[in-house]
């Protein structure tokens, strides 16, 4: 190999580093490439360091060249995947929105997979627990949710840890009564909804075996339900506990009301 052949060879190995660098600062900089792993890239460099001009270049310099240029091709496919998934994203985010999204304050539409009325308050006041617990459970509407969402809507009332959740469940429809439901594109909304307590649930809630924050109501609402073309109004109540400690979840609950 000649004195010039060396030059250009020791010319090429410091453009490719050179490359290498400013890439590596650049994908750094915005988090494609984790520092550690840059910072190992410029270790090697600094171990690597091409000779002078001037100096013995040894045969091992042909490697030298060829490393910087497989990892310098392997950024610049890597910048090029990421560009064109970049230039893709504005289409994506213009559909549908998905499901379980939370609305932005001074949107009027409710969004896909979860209605307005299902939202768990949190509040250390049972009766306002109470309220909102008997609207997630009588609101529905199977064009824009499935039985799934409203479950995981209703069941967040509870506490995750206990069998509370599958317990607040439990006054939905099943299965069977829901498909019925989609089948006449059924929506429901209910109306003076009111929580009360009465003297039998007063003394349950003063008694000892009593959970501390432990309250009871009888709730109720008018349940305007349209299947098809068809439009009923039926009355509705249920009993049920929430525990305040201090926040309020939900505790138990039937459809079997004591007079």
């Amino acid at each position: 190999m000649t004195h010039q052949t060396v030059l250009r060879h020791h010319w090429l190995i410091r453009c490719y580093r050179a490359q290498l660098k400013v890439g590596l600062r650049v994908l750094t900089a915005v988090w494609i490439i984790p520092p550690p792993i840059a910072a190992a890239v410029f270790a090697w460099l600094r171990r690597t360091e091409v000779p002078k001009r001037g100096t013995v270049v040894k045969q091992s310099i042909r490697s030298k060249i060829v490393i910087p240029i497989v990892i310098l091709l392997g950024l610049t496919a890597l910048i090029l995947t990421l560009v064109a998934r970049w230039h893709h994203a504005p289409a994506r985010q213009s559909g549908t929105p998905s499901t379980g999204s939370t609305l932005l304050p001074g949107e009027n539409q409710q969004t896909h997979g979860r209605l307005d009325a299902w939202a768990r308050p949190m509040t250390s006041n049972p009766h306002e627990l109470a309220i909102a617990y008997a609207r997630a459970i009588w609101t529905y509407d199977t064009s824009r949710h499935s039985l799934e969402d409203w479950q995981g809507a209703v069941s967040a009332y509870a506490d995750p840890t206990g069998a509370a959740p599958t317990v607040a469940m439990s006054l939905l429809p099943l299965m069977p009564e829901w498909r019925q439901l989609e089948q006449r594109k059924a929506n429901a909304t209910v109306t003076d909804v009111a929580a009360e307590t009465t003297p039998a649930l007063k003394q349950l809630e003063d008694s000892d075996d009593a959970p501390n924050g432990w309250h009871a109501f009888v709730i109720s609402g008018k349940q305007r339900t349209v299947l098809d073309t068809e439009t009923t109004v039926v009355e509705r109540q249920a009993v049920v506990a929430v525990v305040c400690a201090p926040t309020c979840k939900f505790w138990s609950a039937t459809n079997q009301v004591q007079p």
